[in-house]
Parts: structure tokens; C-alpha cells; sequence
């Protein structure tokens, strides 16, 4: 158990305790995923009263693998989740996080290798203590470090990339264990992405699959344009399958697919949605393909 400091957030190294204990306890409760190597992601922080002139975390080769099956100590999490509460707190410290960077050159994902480096700069951060921890189990939930949803001037870039090989190694290894799970077998899948035009992604896909004694096979072809404000249009879409059966079932589909095409949506009305960050859009974003697949772009 880690033992907490009354004054919160008080130096660096109180603040480095919190977050690698606050680390391992979230991901304890995670469902479906499994971190390994968590000990060996690095966290440095450097406290100027309260504000944080630096955070980083650094999880190269970090290992994240899932699990869609039932875990035998999901009850038991559940019922300890269910004695968390959110209790007000005592005392509140505003500051400002001046630099934070997360990185991981590369992160493991079942068997893939994904890039991933993000940036932020002068995030508003709250630093609260409460009466008593917010989760029993957890004596650093006493506290907590907080950014509010709307974070103003805040300023941030990110980037993240893949071999482009991988993608249908990755896409098998999350999707093959949770279909198993209703009862279906998935087969041969194909998956492809090329650059159409300077703001265009013409993808591939086909899958072959058995459920029960139907053994049966699908395919699908798009082009999506992504402007650099982050608004993304399918404009074309076609999906079939040389299975009588399956093709009579995919007809069901045409009316929802043809509400999709040639309607924007736009993404950072999903910041705005889940996260409040009203105030926050995303600029330049790039997908270029080729050896790798990378997404980057800029956030203010």
C-alpha cells in the first residue's frame, strides 16, 4: 500500500509515487486487457508549486493484450468498483501542466507494433484531496490530478503508425477471440488501404467466416476523403459476397449505408460530445499509407 502525504501534490516524488500506484490500480480493474510490462513504463514529472513543468510517460515496449472472455475475478471487481464512490473534495489546488508527452516507440498490441507519440502544452489541471480515499482498496485515491474539460488555451500534436502489413495481424487478434465468443469462426481476411488523391483512402476488405454449418465470405470497397480539419466523408461504398445467402442478408444493409455516404462527420464534434473540450479542434490531420499507416495531426 502506498502511503500518501498529507500536503497533496507536495514535491516530484510525491507526485511520481501517486501516479504509478493511481497506474497499476486503474489497470488492475480493467476489463478484457491485460498490460504487461507496466513496471517498466517510465514516468517522470518535475513540480514547481502547483504546476507541472514536465510529465511524461514513456511505454516503449509495453505489451497490451486482450481477453474477451469472462475473467473468474470479474465479480469480484465488480463488487469492489461498486464501493467507489466519488466523493467531494476537501481541498482544491489549481495549476498548470506546461508539458506533457506520451510516447510509446513501439507499443505491443496483441502482436503488432504501433507508434504512438502525443504531445500537450499549458494544460489547466486541478489538484484535489479528499475527507477519505475514493476507492477503499486504493489509499492514493485520496487525492486526484484532474484536467477540466474545457481546457482552453491548451495546445497539443500527436502522431501514431503502423506497417501496414500488420493491419490484418492486428485486426485478427482483437476480432478472431470476440466473435468466437457468439460462435463464429473467423476465417481468411483481407485488408488493404491506399492513398487516393491528396486527401483520399480507398480501402479493401474481405472476410471469410463459419458460424454453425454456414460457411460463407463478405467483401467491401470505400473511398474516404479526409480533410485536414478533421472531417471524414465516405463517398463510395459497395458491399457484397458470392454466398446466396449471405448477399440476400446484405441487402438489408443498403439503407443504412446509403445514410452514410456523402454525409460528413465530422470528429471534433466527437471531442466536444465525449469529452466537453468544446473549445478544442483538430488541425492538419494527415493518413498518408504506403510501408506504414500513419495518422498525425495538431490540436488547439
Amino acid at each position: 500500500m502506498v502511503t500518501m502525504t498529507t500536503s497533496w501534490p507536495g514535491d516530484s516524488a510525491t507526485v511520481l509515487r501517486w501516479l504509478r500506484a493511481t497506474l497499476h490500480a486503474d489497470l488492475a480493474d480493467s476489463r478484457g486487457a491485460t498490460v504487461k510490462g507496466l513496471d517498466d513504463v517510465k514516468i517522470t514529472a518535475d513540480l514547481e508549486g502547483t504546476d507541472l513543468r514536465h510529465l511524461a510517460f514513456d511505454a516503449t515496449r509495453v505489451r497490451l493484450e486482450f481477453d474477451w472472455r469472462a475473467s473468474p475475478d470479474l465479480a469480484a471487481r465488480d463488487e469492489a468498483a461498486a464501493d467507489r464512490h466519488e466523493p467531494h473534495p476537501i481541498h482544491e489546488e489549481p495549476g498548470t501542466l506546461r508539458e506533457l508527452r506520451v510516447r510509446a516507440a513501439p507499443i505491443r498490441i496483441e502482436r503488432t507494433d504501433v507508434n504512438i507519440d502525443v504531445q500537450a502544452f499549458d494544460l489547466p489541471i486541478l489538484w484535489q484531496t479528499f475527507a477519505e480515499p475514493a476507492d477503499p482498496r486504493h489509499a492514493e485515491s485520496i487525492h486526484s490530478l484532474t484536467i477540466p474539460d474545457d481546457v482552453g488555451p491548451a495546445r497539443g500534436t500527436f502522431s501514431a503508425s503502423i506497417r501496414t502489413k500488420d493491419l490484418v495481424p492486428l485486426a485478427t487478434s482483437l476480432l478472431r477471440p470476440a466473435l468466437a465468443e457468439i460462435g463464429v469462426r473467423l476465417g481468411r481476411v483481407k485488408l488493404d488501404a491506399a492513398s487516393d488523391g491528396s486527401d483520399g483512402i480507398q480501402v479493401t476488405a474481405y472476410a471469410g467466416g463459419r458460424w454453425k454449418l454456414l460457411v460463407a465470405s463478405a467483401r467491401a470497397n470505400a473511398r474516404v476523403q479526409i480533410s485536414r480539419d478533421a472531417v471524414i466523408t465516405v463517398h463510395e461504398f459497395t458491399l457484397g459476397s458470392r454466398n446466396p445467402l449471405v448477399a440476400v442478408a446484405l441487402r438489408f444493409a443498403r439503407k443504412p449505408i446509403r445514410e452514410i455516404v456523402g454525409k460528413p462527420y465530422d470528429l471534433n464534434g466527437v471531442i466536444g460530445a465525449e469529452g466537453g473540450a468544446t473549445s478544442v479542434r483538430i488541425h492538419d490531420l494527415r493518413v498518408t499509407t504506403g510501408s506504414e499507416l500513419a495518422v498525425s495531426g495538431r490540436v488547439n
